[in-house]
């Protein structure tokens, strides 16, 4: 497996490209920089067949209906559509411009998809929106906004809920395998020293 990292937008934001077979693409978290995206997939060869969600804040989404007219299918949990048709986006908020799309395909906790030679698990992880997945793709945890390098995600935009927060961290620092995490924001980390080291484990 490949991944290619594409750090975009006004609050540089991780851009994830995916590939098994060298050819097709999955996007997880597709930002503001639709061109950045379009070319990086261009240079390297590859075709955006699907878009994976870790949750719909515009600077995680805001390339989806470019790619979906492009052909790309977007899969994302049903508690976050409608954040897009609405300011829960945060595009106004931060003065961005948003083309509102529809979901192909509403992902469930624990279901795995089965994504162009690659095996997709999802976990359902709301805290800082309501709507909030994780994604386990072989040795490799994209965690969106819900955990981070030594932190975690906010809870105080809508549908963020402290509470919820608190119970998806436990949820991901129980797994039993030390995956690599890539969130959505900053550096990647690992996560049993994420159990151990986070201010947020109660794991440790």
């Amino acid at each position: 497996m490949n991944i290619i990292k594409v750090q975009n937008g006004i609050v540089v934001e991780n851009t994830y490209i995916v590939t098994e077979n060298g050819r097709d693409a999955v996007i997880i978290d597709p930002g503001e920089e639709t061109e950045l995206i379009e070319k990086t997939l261009a240079d390297n060869n590859l075709v955006c067949r699907a878009v994976l969600l870790t949750h719909a804040h515009f600077d995680h989404c805001a390339s989806c209906a470019v790619l979906k007219n492009s052909g790309a299918k977007i899969f994302m949990h049903k508690k976050d559509e409608k954040l897009v048709f609405s300011p829960g986006n945060l595009a106004i908020k931060f003065g961005k411009p948003f083309i509102t799309f529809k979901a192909d395909e509403f992902v469930k906790d624990g279901e795995e998809l089965a994504l162009y030679g690659m095996t997709v698990k999802v976990l359902h992880t709301p805290g800082h929106t309501e709507g909030s997945c994780c994604y386990i793709i072989g040795n490799v945890l994209f965690s969106g906004d819900t955990l981070f390098n030594l932190g975690a995600g906010r809870t105080d935009f809508p549908s963020g809920n402290p509470g919820q927060m608190q119970k998806s961290l436990d949820k991901l620092f129980s797994l039993d395998f030390d995956y690599s995490v890539f969130p959505g924001h900053g550096l990647p980390t690992k996560l049993f020293f994420e159990k151990r080291s986070n201010p947020f484990s109660t794991k440790k």
